[in-house]
């Protein structure tokens, strides 16, 4: 297994669709696997290691999803709550009906709706009417990151929710905004900043000592620089540094609203991509939730029937039609932020029955294997990947061998 990856990691390397990766893999409680090649940084020659820090852009979601649980299971979120108790912008909203018409919702977007990601809410997107009103906000979000003004996260989400919908909440499913929107619930809920309870509730207890929304200036040098693969070159696109004719291309671009370079603490912490955070940080995220709730020191985080009710497969047929529409995971559901694993007779890689996680923007990939008491984690900053075909390819090698 080792010489297969590493070998699989070198030919994405070599071919200049990855500046380098790092793989973790976790078993019983044991690490099983640890792999680092490849460049961090590539002009500085940092390569990847145990303490290369990545930004985790989607990856972030599963941990708002965390946060949530925690409310849910202390009684102050409920899945049926109406958004608009928390965030006035949502009471009297509207979506874009097939003819382009703006009609009233039928019913009130949810918290669930927000989890499953079914509210119709929508990322940017200059293709469609919802999405060009997203795009206005991100705007907004972006024009103010370097000044004294920044948007809050609350601010953030009063103005997504005054935007036009995709469609009527619960009528379909549009991966989008929603995890924005759950983080401001979280501060509205809480009493404090969305990163003041993820440290006191989840990075404490856990020990996740390199996680946050910026990376302090002792740990900038630590931060992996991100990296437009040859495949995605056309020309040198706005934001990206060429290095040498040979080599991929930084990324240094401001991408939905999360700074590039992380180095100052931001007034809008994104419960959907905001994040920063290393792989072992993460997989002690990932081993609490294999062990029910509980933290390797001991300490309950969440109980096991929550854990078990967040990782459960709740997708509707019209959500999971949707989800399959606009994603490449046949064989995969979708629910509370999370990828489960439903139909390996349908999937496109091995796959196990109940395994759970996400991946991000720029490919840190995430998945839990509870029947094999297993977690796979990967690292790399390459725009626009998610899950894609390395990932697929390090799925397949490990799950053929555990």
């Amino acid at each position: 297994m080792k010489e297969k990856i590493e070998r699989l990691l070198q030919r994405y390397i070599d071919d200049r669709e990855i500046s380098g990766a790092s793989v973790l893999l976790y078993k019983d409680g044991c690490k099983l696997l640890r792999m680092d090649r490849g460049y961090a940084d590539i002009a500085a020659g940092i390569p990847y290691s145990e303490d290369t820090i990545i930004r985790l852009y989607s990856m972030t979601k599963p941990i708002t999803s965390a946060a949530v649980m925690i409310l849910i299971e202390r009684g102050l979120l409920d899945r049926l709550d109406p958004v608009s108790d928390y965030i006035s912008s949502f009471a009297s909203q509207r979506y874009y009906a097939e003819d382009g018409s703006k009609k009233n919702v039928s019913r009130s977007m949810t918290i669930g709706d927000l989890l499953d990601m079914t509210g119709g809410m929508s990322y940017p997107d200059p293709a469609t009417p919802a999405g060009m009103d997203a795009d206005l906000v991100f705007r907004s979000i972006e024009n103010r990151l370097d000044t004294k003004k920044q948007m809050s996260t609350l601010e953030v989400a009063e103005a997504l929710g005054a935007c036009t919908l995709a469609f009527d909440p619960g009528s379909d499913y549009l991966y989008s905004t929603c995890a924005d929107i759950l983080g401001a619930i979280v501060e509205k809920v809480s009493g404090v900043r969305f990163s003041q309870f993820l440290q006191k509730e989840l990075f404490d207890p856990l020990g996740m000592n390199d996680t946050g929304f910026f990376v302090p200036d002792d740990r900038q040098y630590r931060l992996a620089r991100s990296y437009v693969p040859d495949s995605h070159l056309h020309g040198t696109p706005e934001n990206e540094i060429p290095f040498t004719d040979d080599d991929i291309h930084e990324y240094t671009g401001n991408n939905l609203g999360i700074m590039s370079r992380m180095d100052r603490e931001p007034a809008f912490e994104s419960g959907g991509a905001g994040l920063a955070s290393t792989l072992n940080d993460y997989n002690r995220f990932a081993q609490m939730l294999l062990n029910g709730g509980t933290a390797p020191s001991g300490q309950k985080i969440l109980s096991p029937a929550t854990v078990e009710f967040m990782t459960a497969h709740r997708a509707s047929a019209i959500a999971e039609a949707g989800f399959h529409k606009r994603f490449e995971l046949q064989g995969f559901s979708y629910a509370n932020l999370l990828r489960i694993g439903t139909s390996p007779e349908t999937c496109d890689t091995l796959m196990c029955p109940g395994e759970y996680g996400w991946d991000g923007w720029l490919g840190p990939y995430f998945a839990n294997i509870p029947s094999k008491n297993a977690t796979l984690l990967i690292a790399m900053q390459r725009t626009n990947s998610g899950t894609f075909s390395l990932t697929r390819r390090v799925r397949n090698i490990i799950l053929a061998e555990i």
